[in-house]
């Protein structure tokens, strides 16, 4: 039996050597590149679909649920208002900065700028905040609203009727009482 020969598989090439892509490379580059574009953006009408959503279900739950009038730790539901506010805000305001973005790496790749870091500029590195503040302020807004809404659900639960009945009281009625020995007697 011949002894197995394994190719060394070290790269001999300069650094600029390795660095070259092959056209599978950069197909596969490119495809990844895609789907981070695609989840960031689905991520963003996720948020604001959900924002929205939340606005929503929370008028509904106070007008038809928790009336108004009864409702407690309306700080809560407050705060889930400002969280929600803070996340449509700041979500509509990355969708801004990513057109600037976009539009300031195109000028500066046309100007022959290749630098990552130079490329994003200011307006890409304020919409890497953006997102993830974005996501956070939805979450919290979702833990005040949930705290409201056990509040409120746990305060307005109705109270059993054997406790809430009226306590029975004498009447001035005629009432009917019948003797083992005799007919039926009525006394006023």
């Amino acid at each position: 039996m011949k002894p197995l020969k394994i190719k060394d598989t070290t790269d001999q090439s300069s650094p600029t050597e390795s660095r070259k892509l092959t056209d599978q490379d950069k197909e596969y580059l490119k495809c990844l590149m895609e789907s981070e574009f695609q989840a960031i953006d689905q991520f963003d009408k996720t948020i604001l679909a959900l924002a929205g959503g939340a606005f929503g279900v929370s008028f509904a739950f106070l007008k038809d649920i928790v009336k108004p009038d009864v409702v407690i730790n309306k700080n809560y539901l407050v705060c889930a208002w400002i969280f929600w506010c803070t996340t449509l805000t700041v979500n509509l305001t990355a969708f801004y900065f990513i057109h600037l973005a976009m539009r300031g790496a195109q000028r500066k790749y046309r100007d022959r700028e290749r630098d990552e870091v130079k490329l994003r500029g200011f307006t890409g590195k304020t919409v890497m905040w953006l997102n993830p503040i974005s996501g956070v302020a939805f979450i919290v807004g979702l833990i005040c609203m949930s705290v409201f809404v056990t509040g409120n659900l746990h305060d307005a639960r109705p109270i059993p009727s054997a406790v809430n009945a009226p306590a029975t009281t004498a009447t001035n009625a005629p009432t009917t009482t019948t003797r083992q020995d005799s007919k039926p007697t009525t006394t006023p």
